[in-house]
């Protein structure tokens, strides 16, 4: 279980089919990207994308698009590239979090939600991976481990402003190391690559553009909930005064990740 402690209450995250330790010492439970939604709690779908990692390698790469197949081929014999594997990724944290939030600044996204990177280190559900050229680091990925399942939480790579041949060369990269992340992953036993979100609304180009990458590597949609469940009585009293001062703060009640 990854513990965060919020503003009043102190929260904690099981994924997928995991379940919360008997005594947690959490006032609220949130399951994230469970299959089925929870009886009486409140859920919030999320639609995702999953790639197999069962099958061979030959297998799995035989589910990309030819575009896809094209670039990682190319990234693999002519870049140059090397991938780094971070399983203990604490010594690396404060670097991962200064690039993602460069990349946030220029892509105008929210920085990288720090209380949860370091709860997921310290329960040792964190994974980071990096594509590396002359010793500099084009992508970054950061991935929850649970069970057997990856689920990427986080991908940056910083190209803006930048002459065409390196934003190619980052494009590369990037598909590159998600496929090293799928062999490594797969060499560690995991069996589900979750790519941690698709768009239902792909009204805007940018939206769809994302959509387009994950699929050019196959895998299968799936649909799975977010649940929010009060375990002791002082998350049964903050609870509800947190989601009226959310819905208050942005209408429509979006969800989001921090605590």
């Amino acid at each position: 279980m990854i513990r965060i402690r919020g503003h009043a209450a102190i929260y904690g995250e099981v994924w997928y089919d995991e379940e919360p330790p008997y005594t947690s010492g959490v006032d609220i439970v949130l399951y994230r990207h469970r299959p089925v939604p929870l009886a009486g709690a409140g859920s919030v779908p999320f639609l995702s994308l999953v790639t197999d990692l069962a099958p061979v390698a030959e297998d799995i790469a035989q589910g990309f698009d030819k575009d896809c197949r094209y670039e990682i081929r190319r990234a693999e014999t002519k870049d140059g590239l090397r991938t780094e594997y971070i399983a203990d990724p604490r010594p690396r944290l404060e670097d991962f979090i200064q690039f993602y939030d460069d990349f946030a600044r220029q892509k105008s996204l929210p920085p990288c939600y720090r209380e949860w990177l370091g709860a997921a280190c310290e329960a040792g559900q964190l994974i980071l991976t990096a594509a590396v050229s002359d010793d500099a680091i084009l992508v970054w990925h950061a991935y929850i481990r649970c069970g057997r399942t990856a689920g990427l939480e986080y991908s940056g790579s910083l190209f803006r402003k930048r002459e065409s041949d390196y934003r190619a060369l980052v494009g590369r990269a990037n598909r590159w190391l998600h496929w090293q992340d799928m062999l490594r992953l797969k060499q560690a036993g995991l069996t589900r690559y979750d790519w941690g979100g698709l768009f239902e609304d792909e009204s805007m180009p940018q939206r769809a553009g994302i959509n387009g990458f994950k699929r050019g590597f196959g895998g299968r949609p799936e649909r799975s909930y977010d649940c929010t469940v009060p375990v002791t009585m002082r998350g049964r009293l903050y609870l509800p005064v947190r989601d009226a001062w959310r819905r208050w703060q942005r209408p429509g009640g979006a969800a989001e990740k921090s605590a």
